[in-house]
């Protein structure tokens, strides 16, 4: 756990590095090239006759699998690295704990799983989090405290 955590704390840091040179479609490009390759050579060692077995798929299997990588993997961290280009990467991975939300509200969507009392407790505890997180609760109070503390004034004068 702890391995997986420095890796993506890593990543933070060279996608925030690399993003001062490169756009953030182009860096995402890279990072899911070279992914792909790399997820490719270990394939071949680890499942020598998968290449076979893969072709036995129907046509639409293939279509969800491009569809899913373009859109979901690819528009996703298009926008999450250029989020860590904008805001850096603190504020940025807050907003990691919004994956499991996502896929909850998409498989119901698509797999017509229900969604149950204990998931929708938890999305509240998940955006107010990301909420508290972000600093966005301390600024609503702030200017709350701020509009009272202006009317407050007015009256006086």
């Amino acid at each position: 756990m702890f391995l997986a955590m420095f890796v993506q704390a890593l990543s933070f840091i060279f996608v925030k590095k690399a993003t001062e040179k490169l756009d953030s479609k182009q860096l995402t490009t890279i990072m899911f090239l070279v992914g792909s390759i790399g997820l490719f050579l270990i394939s071949l060692i680890t499942e020598p006759t998968g290449i076979n077995q893969m072709t036995s798929a129907p046509l639409y299997v293939y279509l969800l699998f491009i569809i899913s990588g373009v859109l979901a993997t690819g528009v996703g961290y298009i926008v999450y690295n250029a989020a860590i280009q904008q805001i850096g990467a603190g504020q940025t991975a807050i907003f990691n704990n919004f994956v499991p939300f996502f896929g909850l509200v998409f498989s119901a969507l698509f797999l017509n799983e229900k969604i149950t009392t204990p998931q929708l407790v938890g999305f509240v505890f998940i955006v107010g989090g990301v909420l508290f997180g972000t600093g966005y609760i301390e600024k609503l109070f702030a200017k709350k405290r701020t509009k009272i503390k202006y009317k407050k004034e007015r009256r006086r004068t």
